[in-house]
């Protein structure tokens, strides 16, 4: 803290409310409460110091690593609410630490980080907004498809192989995508040998698509169940 007046300034170790500058140098005299004290630890170390690491300018730092948390989670679904609130947060105490910086002499380099890094994760929370409506959307289609009907229409083992056929109606009124959970099981049993899943696209409305799959499978004797029909499946990612 260079050029500067004679006076009562923020204590930039944090240890005392003020503590006096005589224009070139910190000294010992400290105050807390309008009391005076002699600091005996001695005078604070210098800017060249306390200014790299933010010195008691705690503001700046908290602001530093806010806006650093922001950037990293503001962009994600879901959290980011905790993006916005990083980033909101680093703006407050980055402009406080400015604040400060200017009568301690530390901490300037860190508030500003703060208020850069906050207001770039503000502006990510956007992206993060969006991405979280797609990912509830998409499992939203997938948990709730349209009206439809399935019936299978053959069901045979040949070899090992096994073969399905199947039907599937959209009784909604737009054109859908389903996603259809086949199992393989031992006739009597639902326990499935075997399952998959058979994307069936663009299914017109009031419209019918056939579909089929085949597996090798370990049994004398099958049944094909038609386990679940849902949705389109979230980006393509198989579930189950």
């Amino acid at each position: 803290m260079n050029d500067v007046a004679p006076g009562w300034y923020p204590d930039p170790t944090g240890r005392f409310e003020t503590r006096f500058h005589n224009g070139v140098t910190w000294t010992a005299d400290v105050a807390n409460n309008g009391q005076r004290f002699v600091d005996p630890l001695g005078t604070a170390p210098p800017r060249t110091t306390t200014s790299a690491n933010g010195g008691g300018n705690r503001q700046a730092t908290a602001a530093m690593v806010l806006g650093i948390v922001a950037l990293a989670i503001a962009w994600m679904p879901f959290v980011v609410i905790f993006g916005v609130v990083s980033a909101v947060l680093a703006l407050v105490l980055g402009t406080v630490g400015l604040r400060r910086s200017s009568t301690s002499g530390t901490g300037r380099a860190f508030a500003l980080t703060g208020l850069i890094t906050g207001a770039v994760g503000l502006l990510a929370c956007v992206v993060g907004v969006l991405l979280t409506v797609v990912v509830i959307d998409t499992i939203d289609r997938f948990e709730n498809p349209p009206p439809h009907e399935a019936t299978i229409t053959s069901c045979e083992l040949d070899g090992s192989t096994a073969t399905l056929t199947a039907e599937i109606t959209n009784l909604g009124n737009s054109t859908a995508d389903f996603s259809v959970k086949i199992a393989f099981v031992r006739p009597g049993t639902d326990n499935a040998q075997h399952s998959t899943r058979v994307a069936v696209d663009n299914v017109p409305p009031g419209g019918s698509a056939e579909f089929g799959v085949d597996r090798r499978v370990a049994l004398d004797e099958i049944d094909c169940i038609i386990s679940s029909i849902d949705g389109p499946l979230p980006f393509g990612l198989e579930l189950d």
